[in-house]
Order: structure tokens, then sequence, then C-alpha cells
């Protein structure tokens, strides 16, 4: 992974609209350091608003402490763009967003609802996912294998005695016994999957009454499969969990064996079963357009329905959906119950990574608040945390074969931290130290005279 070169950062980067902030322009490396008394240009502009000379403000600003700091209302919720100027010279051209209190509140967190370990049919150990998705950035996943709760367990058990930058997510895919339909389970603190694999004749007796219950409107067709959807649903709520519809377009190449039609994926959106639906998935992206296509049909219609993206990873190398398949959610913590709580709430995005010609491109689909916020963040924010995640995801696939220290981990995981409250203003940058400034003073002077 090739370095970053970035000079300069604004802290925060996120601000309460319509509140007086403080914001600093601070240097990354020495060399950088403002030179206090310094006069720089700072053009403000307001990126949702027009006519953009306007509405853009432009502050003379002096540097003082080796930094640049400005006052500012932002205003409304959106983003704006920061541009500083030396001498008519342009030293950073970057963003900045303001939220109203109610998302601003919330933390926003990256990962993934839906993958499989070795546990049933993928290539990863769990606890060896986790430090992949952790090397991606991810601040949460679900063990989802199919069958089998017990890996999710397995995941959060090896890392106990770790404070990890990643929340793993209980969690499987329930397959209910006489249908195709495959449902993903996530945050319920049992498994439903046990209630058919290990008692399967109460299964079987509880599906008796649950066909005798399948609404009259729903075609003979889809009775038998729409009871077992409700079957699995019931159960997974019933143990505190969420219910997932996941890849209902999988099929394009005619073999699938666990496809439903689009009749079936219609009626199963309308029926009020599910708390998410998982609009990005592992599918081609033929399918995955039909699939955006279905949701934003069934939204005219008054659809109202959360949606998440998902890698359904099998394994990390050379795999057309991970990491491109992702979820970007708002919750009120950084903790397992806060999370599925986000995504019951619909406080979540699904986002599709692409863009190989024009540069890393993110289709992001929710709501148009959520998208325009999450666009910023997978630009801005999720990109850096990223690369400050890549060595702790290491470290854990090495301390789960007992080969580092948990240290190593919760050390990285706590830059990874503290650059996270720096960015939304809930912690201070530090000053530059007096030896860093009188350092840098002395070898500008010393060099002052050279030339080439």
């Amino acid at each position: 992974m090739l370095p970053v070169v970035e000079k300069y950062m604004i802290f925060p980067s996120v601000y309460p609209s319509n509140t007086e902030s403080v914001v600093t322009v601070f240097p990354l490396e020495r060399a950088f350091v403002f030179r206090d008394g310094a006069e720089f240009s700072v053009r403000v502009i307001a990126v949702d608003e027009e006519p953009f000379s306007e509405t853009s403000v432009t502050l003379t600003v002096a540097a003082e402490d080796g930094v640049l700091r400005l006052s500012h209302a932002f205003r409304g919720e959106q983003e704006y763009r920061i541009v500083v100027s030396e001498e008519g010279k342009e030293i950073l051209n970057t963003s900045v967003y303001s939220l109203d209190p109610d998302l601003y509140a919330l933390t926003p967190l990256i990962g993934d609802l839906h993958s499989h370990s070795t546990r049933s049919d993928g290539r990863q150990d769990p606890a060896a996912l986790a430090g992949f998705m952790r090397e991606r950035g991810y601040d949460f996943y679900a063990m989802t294998d199919h069958h089998r709760y017990y890996p999710s367990e397995e995941v959060r058990a090896v890392y106990s005695d770790v404070k990890c930058g990643i929340v793993p997510i209980l969690g499987e895919e329930v397959h209910a016994p006489g249908t195709g339909l495959h449902v993903v389970h996530i945050g319920g603190r049992a498994s439903v999957n046990e209630q058919y694999v290990k008692r399967r004749e109460e299964y079987d007796a509880e599906i008796a009454d649950y066909e005798a219950r399948v609404p009259e409107d729903v075609p003979e067709l889809y009775r038998a499969k729409y009871a077992r959807a409700v079957w699995a649903s019931e159960h997974i709520r019933a143990v505190g969990g969420l219910a997932i519809l996941p890849h209902p377009f999988w099929r394009s190449n005619g073999s699938k064996r666990h496809n439903v039609s689009t009749e079936f994926a219609r009626l199963m959106l309308r029926s009020g079963l599910f708390d998410a639906y998982e609009l990005i998935g592992a599918m081609s992206q033929q399918e995955n357009n039909a699939s955006v296509a279905l949701w934003s049909e069934e939204r005219c219609l008054g659809l109202n329905i959360p949606v998440v993206g998902s890698s359904d990873v099998h394994s990390v190398q050379n795999n057309p959906e991970f990491p491109w398949q992702r979820t970007v959610l708002f919750a009120g913590a950084k903790e397992h119950d806060a999370i599925v709580g986000a995504v019951k709430l619909g406080n979540s995005v699904a986002v599709e990574v692409t863009g190989v010609d024009y540069g890393t491109q993110y289709r992001c689909y929710g709501s148009l608040r959520l998208v325009n916020y999450a666009q910023f963040l997978l630009r801005y924010y999720f990109a850096r945390t990223a690369r400050l995640a890549y060595g702790e995801g290491i470290a854990m696939r090495a301390y789960a074969m007992g080969d580092a220290p948990r240290e190593l981990i919760e050390l990285q995981a706590e830059a990874a931290e503290r650059f996270t409250r720096r960015f939304f203003g809930r912690e201070e940058m530090p000053n530059l130290t007096k030896e860093i400034m009188k350092k840098k003073a002395s070898f500008d002077a010393m060099h002052s005279d050279y030339t080439v």
C-alpha cells in the first residue's frame, strides 16, 4: 500500500451546523509548519448553495503557533470546500462537512454484514477473516456461515481479551429446509439454524402450522416458500436479531439452486418479514443493477425498508465482491447492539465501489441525506482510517496464531480511534511543541541561502 501524500489536514473535518466553530489547518510534516505571522487566503465555499460567488467567503488568516486557525459558522447540512492559498498559490483544496444535531451525534462506521468462513463453505478461518476485514478499514463485520451460528461466537472468543478496532457481529445464514430462500440473520443472541439442524422433527411440525397461516392472496406456487420465510423471520426476531433478505437476483448463469423469481422477491419485499434488504450483494453488476431497479420501483409504491451492501465473501483472494461491496451506517456507539440497531432504524447506506477507468468511485444507495454524507466520508474519512487499520488487521491475524501480543493490536486501534475523535471534533489536536517549532526555524535559517 503506497503512502498518500498530504501536507495539511483540517481538524475537525465535521462541524455542527449553524454554530460558530474553530477550524484548524494543521501541517502533517515539519517542512510545512506555518511561519508565525505569515498571511494566507482561506476561501470557504458552500457546495449546495448558489450562486457560489455570493455564498462563498474569503478570509485572510495569519498563522500562529505553526497552524492556521479561523472561526466560521457553517450554514445548514452540507459539504463545504476549503481552499487555502499563499500569495496566490493554492496549497490546500479539501472538504469539510456540517451536520444538523441528530446526525452530528451519531458515529459513522463502515463494514460488511454477510461473510463466510471455513466453518461452512468459505476459505478463511473465522478469526483470520476478522483481521482481513480490519485490514480494509472496516469497523464491524458479521460472520454469517451457512447453517451455523457458532463461528460468529468463535470470532468474539478469539479476541475477547483484546480491544480491537473492529466489532464482530453475531450472525448466521438461515436456510429453512424446504425452500431455496436464504435469510441472513444478524445480531441475535442465539442460533436459529440449530432449531432445524438439531430438532428437525419439531421444525417439521411447526412448518405445518405456518403453512396453514399463509395469507390467502399468496399464489399457490409460493405458499410453502412463504411459510418458511415467515418461520425464519419470526424465529430470528425472537432471539433479538434482524432478518435481512439477500441476493434476490443471484441467478444470471442459470445454474443457481437458491435463486428466487422477481415475482417472489417483490412479494418478500412487500411482506414486512424483513428488517433490511441486501440491495448490493454478491451478484454480478447486472444482477445488482436489477436489485436497485426493483427497490426503486417498490419505493415509488411506498416501500420503506433499510438497505445494506455486503460482499457475501467466501474468499478474500481474487474476489470480485470483497471489499467492493459494503455498508456505511450511523450508530449511537461503536458497539454490537448499536450497530444492529442502526440498521433496523434505517441509518445505513449500501455502497458499491467501482470506476477503474476514472479512479475510485462510490455508488451509494439510501436516503439522499445519508448518501451525500457517506460520499464525503468515503473520500475524506474512511480512506484515511483504512490506512490506520491496515497494520492492526495484520496483527490480529498474527495474534490469532499466537504470534503477536495484544498490545500491538491495541496501540494501533487506539491510534485509529484518536484520529476519529479529532476528525469529528471530539478531541482537540495537540499544539505543535516548542521543540518542533525551534528545530524547524533552525533548519530554515541554516539553509536559507542555499541555491542551485
